[in-house]
């Protein structure tokens, strides 16, 4: 199969200037498949994020999905990784009307503020501003990226990252939250998730992968689309028609994407699993 660089297509919340997203906002897949830079799934598009009507704007109804998904996130990568495993969570979203600096930067604030954050900073990125403010809430870390172009567009990005073992709970409460908070000032948004942590148990990568595989296979029905392997790398991405975000690769959903990387400096196997796709290094 052809080798596909997989990357979110929620880089309509990657800044961009007046056509193309800004990288290092939303979130990566791979280069070299476990260094940080972006790319994007060939022919791809964002088609749903977690709305029980498969609603586009990943609100309504996105409590109950984002719910029962990041649980069961947590859950399939706590059965074959380490108790350190961390768990990701990234809502992101556009503020359609244009708005001056001043304006959205004062939005920022009043959104950081509602968030539980503090001390917005502004700093350049590729010739556009981005608010940031970042604080811990509930034992969960917790960022915000506000990002403004320079036709006055606005993209949103909220982080979370926390302990899988420890603080699902609480991470699914504010995923929920910052969503009502985000679509109450006027921000339409969809959410991405990834677990990574070290391989409980001394196999090698396509055993590693086999055997998550295998597990996920018994839960529910999947169909793999695209893979790419290397000399320490797996990577798989599926259709999973019982989850609820996917994003379209040609003319095929992705709702869920497994990778094993061989940490050489451990000599252990490294996973990520990602709904819809792994937006983050591995």
């Amino acid at each position: 199969m052809r080798k596909m660089r997989l990357q979110i297509v929620v880089m309509m919340l990657l800044l961009c200037g007046a056509a193309g997203m800004m990288a290092g906002f939303a979130g990566t897949t791979e280069s070299k498949r476990n260094e940080s830079v972006p790319h994007v799934i060939e022919g791809s598009t964002l088609v749903s994020s977690g709305t029980g009507e498969k609603g586009v704007d990943g609100t309504a109804g996105a409590g109950v999905t984002a719910d029962s998904d990041l649980t069961l996130l947590a859950a399939l990568g706590q059965e074959h990784m380490e108790a350190s495993a961390m768990l990701t969570v990234k809502i992101q979203g556009e503020m359609i009307n244009s708005i001056p600096k001043d304006q959205a930067k004062t939005a920022a604030e009043q959104l950081a503020r509602t968030m539980g954050l503090s001390g917005i900073t502004t700093s350049p990125l590729q010739g556009n501003e981005v608010f940031q403010a970042e604080g811990v809430l509930s034992g969960v870390s917790v960022h915000l990226d506000w990002a403004l172009t320079k036709a006055g567009h606005s993209y949103v990005r909220a982080m979370l990252v926390g302990e899988a073992a420890g603080q699902t709970r609480e991470m699914i409460a504010l995923q929920q939250q910052i969503q009502e908070m985000m679509k109450q000032a006027g921000i339409p948004n969809t959410w991405n998730a990834s677990i990574q942590g070290y391989a409980s148990e001394t196999a090698s990568v396509d055993g590693t992968m086999a055997q998550v595989e295998e597990t996920v296979a018994q839960k529910f029905p999947l169909r793999s689309v695209e893979d790419y392997a290397d000399d320490n790398t797996r990577s798989r991405s599926y259709e999973v028609p019982s989850l609820h975000a996917s994003v379209i690769s040609g003319d095929t959903p992705i709702h869920m994407q497994i990778a094993v990387h061989e940490d050489s400096m451990k000599k252990s196997s490294r996973i990520t699993i990602g709904f819809p796709v792994i937006t983050i290094e591995y």
